[in-house]
């Protein structure tokens, strides 16, 4: 039976949808359907060549980008937060190291 992507996607555009998340083994579906709207917000979540918690994140900040309300203190529900210094050039290191 035929796939009638186009037309899901113009339906769904007609009902408001505006932001279509992928979560796929890539991200050919976002292209499809940037190619059937002219206005449309995709952002493609899974990418072979990233990390998941990375491709995750980085998902999560473009909508966030676009406007879509994105519960930050939810998702990083457990962490702290910590003094930063106010002086430029006071030479230390802060960066917080990713688990492997």
């Amino acid at each position: 039976e035929a796939v009638r992507f186009a037309d899901a996607v113009k339906t769904l555009d007609g009902l408001g949808v505006t932001t279509f998340v992928e979560v796929g083994p890539g991200g050919v579906l976002s292209g499809m359907a940037q190619g059937c709207l002219d206005e449309a917000v995709t952002v493609p979540v899974l990418r072979g060549e990233r990390p998941e918690r990375r491709a995750l994140v980085t998902a999560l900040a473009q909508l966030h980008t676009y406007g879509v309300t994105v519960d930050w203190r939810q998702f990083f529900a457990g962490a702290r937060k910590t003094d930063l210094p106010t002086y430029a050039f006071q030479h230390e290191r802060y960066w917080v190291e990713a688990p492997e």
